[in-house]
């Protein structure tokens, strides 16, 4: 929005500019009306630009309040190829397998239970954060000086992730 208010404030300057400024007597009627010309070219592009950013800014409040009173999600999502699809949806409290391609949705499977959890928002932050801290400790607790003949073997993938 600031750029946004920023182009609009350069496009006025520039007009008040145009129409205070006395035209230079050496100057012909066509070249005074190819700078009018110009100009509303110039402010009329600047207005739709604005409407079309005015127009994005609400249509993204507006979605935004209709997803969160939202009644299905999607729990799961695993790619079978390469356009192929088995999507897991939560509907109220039932879930269900889907298998999407291109120009198909398939019902696989229902289920009355749920059989996986859906994340929630702040979990992989709080997960991250006790990660580090761990990395902290591990780090901090061998304060012993390290020699350089015998480097440290690198962590697996599977060492981090416990």
């Amino acid at each position: 929005m600031r750029v946004l208010f920023s182009v609009m404030a350069v496009v006025a300057w520039m007009s008040g500019l145009a129409n205070a400024a006395p035209p230079p007597s050496s100057n012909t009627p066509a070249d005074i009306d190819l700078t009018s010309a110009v100009l509303q070219v110039v402010v009329g592009l600047g207005l739709v630009i604005v409407l079309i950013l005015a127009l994005a800014w609400v249509l993204k409040r507006v979605t935004r309040l209709h997803n969160t009173h939202q009644q299905m999600k999607v729990v799961s999502s695993l790619a079978l190829g390469t356009r192929e699809r088995a999507v897991l949806i939560e509907v109220g409290g039932r879930q269900v397998l889907l298998g999407v391609s291109p120009g198909r949705v398939s019902l696989l499977e229902s289920y009355d239970e749920p059989i996986i959890t859906a994340p929630q928002s702040g979990e992989f932050a709080s997960q991250l954060k006790a990660s580090l801290a761990m990395q902290q400790k591990k780090g901090s607790s061998s304060d012993q000086p390290k020699s350089s003949a015998s480097p440290e073997p690198v962590p697996t993938t599977t060492e981090i992730d416990r």
